[in-house]
Order: structure tokens, then C-alpha cells, then sequence
């Protein structure tokens, strides 16, 4: 197929591309003003579509199997991604499981904005208003308990074709070198000695997350942040900011704070220290000046809670109890107490000062109170510092505050969770 290219700038852009921009900076503006903020490059190399936060790549080849509205609505699904900070975030999670759950994340928007995506997009209404965060986790414990099954449960029954695996047609007629013709789209098998470029993509899959690798990294995300900004503003002043795009956006800008931090500060507040002259500061005795020294007596007990009920997953809970063992050998509390709950506390762990725990895995299953474990301090003589609760937030609080500080770890984004009637809350996504 003959082609010209647009220039803009220094930059080539393939026409179908820019008049899908154009459409969507005339009719979906928020999309259309953060589309022109991304560098066009052709990319052979590639399956589908990809964005890394400063370019849009795409297979030439994949593009022409597309319509028009199905091209505008990758353009914005890349869009969204950035937008998202999908391309800052992944860190060194899975790179197909990451960008599964950025999919689920995004594409509700898409189609809820009246745009159009290829068939079998990721959409599942059970990730509806999630963060990548957790649909990742979510994706990972499945993933675990399909291997944990025994091997007949994972089979699928001979009758039953697999979720969004498109029907075979005449294009999928096997080859004789036991490979298929690659249908439009990227959905059949690949056959033997295809570069990677020639492999179509799994079913659902038209674009591709990647990290963004450059130098200045925290500057591009911080200026993406600004940009969504605006984009919402400009979009909502032309009364073309749809709901869900509204919610999006305030999320997007949203300051991600570093879970571990405020866990480590939290701990380390709740620590009693102060000035004493029972111990002088040796740097000044040789002057002659007496002075005191900053005395900190051991700590009380360092009490953590993890929920079992199921609702936090493995990932999540294996994440924190590093972190228990951080503040356990920095701050050298008395004693560490690890109480695993559901409705009732299932499992209690003490370590003694000086111990080198081995934490074991959560205990439970089933429904969630938070009531028990703060009968169990009171009526087994424990004498909290504080009290960390690794909880998704969804059950029975206590009525009455305890004398000791409380943080609530909360595994659902503080803008969906419930509110603890005490105590700090933070968030907590691994």
C-alpha cells in the first residue's frame, strides 16, 4: 500500500495515525492533547503497538489490519498507559503480567469514553476501577492457585474453548511446516523460524506497556503528571471529560508515597527516647562539659497483624513480612509479636529480644473482624509500642481506641478504602 508521511517537526507520522490524532484532539481532547505529547516511530520490529512514555511505536503491518476507529482507540489505550504512569511503575514485576493488568485497568475507559478496540480486548468486570497494583496481584495469586491445583483441574474440559480465543478459520489453516498463516491482528500460532516481529501477539493483546528507561526519569513522569493535568481541565471546560476519565485523572496525579517509609517512621515515633544525664555524652566529658546523651530505652512489644482472611495476597504478605523484620532488627522492640486474624486470631508468633525469627506463613481463611486481636493484647498481658494491622479494610473495626498507636496497612487504595474509626492509615501496594 502506497503512503506519504506527515512530518511534524522532526518526526514521520504515518497519516492514518495523524488523522486518529486529529480525530481525537477535535472530539475526545483529553486523549488528543496527551497523543501529540508522544513521539511517532515506525517499528517493524515490533508485534503490535507499544508506548514507553515518550514514543509510540507500531507494526506497520498489524496497523493495516485495523480500521480507522479501532486505530483511534489503540492511540488512545497507548494513551492511557502513560497517562496512568503504567511506564514508571512496573519495577520488577512480571513484563506480560504487568501489562495484562495495565489492560484491565484501561480498557473500560476506553470503550466507556465511546471509542472502539480491537476484538478480544482485556475487559473483565471483576478489575473494573482497579489500579494495575492490583490487578496485578490479583493475576498473581490465580496464577498460583491454578499451578497449586492438581493437574486434572487444570485442564480445561475438551469441550470448552479457552477464554477470548478466537474460532479457527480459513486463515488458520496448518501449514505444512507445521506453523499457521498469522492471521490479521496477530492471533495465531507461529511457526517455526519467525523473527520476533513475525510472532503474533496472544489473544487480547494490541499494544505493549514498556518501562520508560531514560535518565530522566522522574522529570518525564513528573511533567506527564502536569500535562494529565491539563488535559482534564482543558477536556472538562469543553464539557468533554467523561466520569470515568474525571476519577482517572485525579488518580493519575496522586502522590505515590513509599509504604515502607511511613511504616519505618510510624515505628520509629512510637519508640520512646529522650535526654538523660544517667549516661553522659562521652564526645564533651574531655572538655570538661557534662551533658547529656539521647537515651532510648528498649521498646515495648512491636505488634503486627496480618489479615488471613484470603483478602491479602501472597505477594503482599511476603513483602510485609520483610518489612516486620526490618523494624523488628532496627528498632530491637522487647519482644515481636505476629497475630495472623480472620474473624478470630488463628496464629500467634512471639519473638524474644535477640531472636532470629523465621516468620510463618499466614493462618486462616475465611470471613474478616478486626475485633479479636486487640481483646488479645488486653487479656494476655502484651504491652504494645504500637500496633500495625495488615488489612484490606474490609471488616468490623473495635468501637473503643486502644492506649497505644495503631496503623492500619491498608492493601486497597485509600480513595476506595474505609475509614478506621482510629489510628494512621497508609497504603500499601506491592
Amino acid at each position: 500500500m502506497d503512503r506519504t508521511d506527515v512530518v511534524l517537526g522532526s518526526s514521520a507520522v504515518h497519516p492514518r495515525i495523524a488523522r486518529q490524532r486529529t480525530e481525537l484532539v477535535l472530539s475526545q481532547p483529553f486523549f488528543g492533547a496527551l497523543a501529540l505529547r508522544l513521539n511517532v516511530r515506525e517499528d517493524p520490529s515490533a508485534k503490535t503497538f507499544w508506548v514507553d512514555g515518550e514514543t509510540l511505536g507500531y507494526n506497520p503491518t498489524y496497523m493495516e489490519s485495523l480500521s480507522d476507529l479501532e486505530v483511534r482507540g489503540v492511540v488512545a489505550h497507548e494513551v492511557l498507559h502513560v497517562a496512568n504512569g503504567h511506564c514508571w511503575r512496573q519495577g520488577a514485576r512480571d513484563p506480560d503480567r504487568w501489562n495484562d493488568a495495565c489492560d484491565y485497568a484501561i480498557n473500560p475507559i476506553v470503550l466507556s469514553s465511546g471509542m472502539v478496540l480491537p476484538k478480544g480486548a482485556l475487559v473483565d468486570p471483576r478489575y473494573t476501577g482497579k489500579s494495575a497494583e492490583e490487578i496485578y496481584g490479583l493475576l498473581t495469586q490465580e496464577a498460583k492457585e491454578k499451578q497449586q491445583q492438581p493437574p486434572h483441574q487444570n485442564q480445561q474440559p475438551q469441550n470448552q474453548q479457552p477464554q477470548q480465543q478466537p474460532q479457527p478459520g480459513p486463515q488458520d489453516q496448518q501449514q505444512p511446516n507445521g506453523g499457521q498463516v498469522p492471521k490479521p491482528g496477530g492471533q495465531s500460532g507461529t511457526a517455526p523460524g519467525q523473527s520476533p516481529a513475525d510472532q503474533p501477539a496472544k489473544p487480547g493483546s494490541f499494544g505493549e506497556v514498556r518501562p520508560f528507561n531514560g535518565p530522566d526519569k522522574p522529570v518525564k513522569e513528573a511533567e506527564w503528571k502536569v500535562a494529565v493535568t491539563q488535559a482534564a481541565k482543558a477536556a472538562a471546560m469543553r464539557g468533554k471529560l467523561p466520569g470515568d476519565l474525571q476519577a482517572m485523572a485525579g488518580e493519575a496525579v496522586r502522590p505515590v508515597v513509599d509504604w515502607r517509609a511511613v511504616l519505618h517512621r510510624f515505628a520509629q515515633q512510637s519508640s520512646p527516647s529522650d535526654y538523660s544525664f544517667a549516661a553522659p555524652n562521652r564526645r564533651y566529658l574531655h572538655l570538661g562539659f557534662y551533658l547529656p546523651s539521647l537515651h532510648t530505652p528498649a521498646i515495648g512489644d512491636a505488634v503486627f497483624v496480618r489479615d488471613s482472611s484470603g483478602s491479602v495476597f501472597d505477594e503482599t504478605q511476603a513483602q510485609f513480612d520483610a518489612e516486620i523484620l526490618a523494624v523488628f532488627h532496627s528498632l530491637k522492640p522487647a519482644r515481636l509479636i505476629v497475630m495472623d486474624c480472620d474473624t478470630r486470631v488463628t496464629q500467634v508468633q512471639i519473638f524474644e529480644r535477640g531472636d532470629s525469627p523465621e516468620i510463618k506463613p499466614v493462618r486462616g481463611g475465611g470471613g474478616t473482624a478486626f475485633v479479636d486481636p486487640f481483646n488479645r493484647v488486653a487479656e494476655d498481658g502484651m504491652n504494645p509500642a504500637f500496633l500495625v494491622y495488615l488489612t484490606d479494610m474490609v471488616g468490623r473495626f473495635p468501637t473503643v481506641a486502644p492506649h497505644y498507636p495503631v496503623l492500619w496497612a491498608s492493601t486497597t487504595p485509600l480513595t476506595r478504602a474505609r475509614k478506621a474509626p482510629f489510628g494512621e492509615t497508609m497504603e500499601v501496594i506491592c
